[in-house]
């Protein structure tokens, strides 16, 4: 014997709403372009930033994984990131202090690349950022107090950016 669907009684069909197929307005078409040109711009550049070596070039932007907007991920422009960076060293310029980076591993790449001796440690929850090795520590905002018992009480210089949820 074959199972009978349930009888849905009293349902009012507009049959107009059928006859288009869904489309979004145009704001909404828009920022999916432009979503998408940054998507696709952003993996050029990640391409081209490395050498036949797979280090930086000189000139080239500081190469991050993709951004992932489920994650609430934006990552810094190249100016704010070099603005950040370069207070974080004159902090650090006459001690050797340790910088913890919470959530803003653009600021982590940038720290780097300019002074690949700084001793600066990425927090982060996005695992992708494994990468960089010991540097990186996985962390979740929303247990703040869940570290290792290392790194506890171990930072001079901490700068939290955590995602906008």
């Amino acid at each position: 014997m074959e199972p009978q669907l349930p009888t849905i009684k009293n349902v009012f069909v507009n049959e107009t709403d059928d006859d288009d197929p869904p489309a979004l307005s145009s704001q909404a078409l828009a920022a999916l372009k432009e979503f998408l040109e940054e998507q696709r711009q952003s993996l050029a550049n990640h391409e081209t930033a490395e050498n036949g070596e797979g280090t930086l070039e000189p000139e080239s932007e500081v190469a991050l994984v993709t951004e992932d907007w489920r994650l609430s991920q934006f990552w810094y422009d190249p100016e704010t990131a070099r603005t950040l960076s370069q207070e974080v060293l004159s902090l650090c310029s006459h001690s050797n202090y340790k910088v913890a980076c919470i959530a803003c591993p653009t600021l982590y790449a940038y720290l780097k690349k300019i002074d690949p001796n700084i001793s600066v440690q990425l927090l982060e929850y996005d695992k992708r950022f494994e990468q960089y090795g010991s540097d990186f520590t996985f962390y979740d905002y929303n247990q703040p107090e869940d570290l290792p018992l290392e790194l506890k009480h171990t930072y001079q210089v901490v700068i939290a950016d955590p995602p906008y949820l």
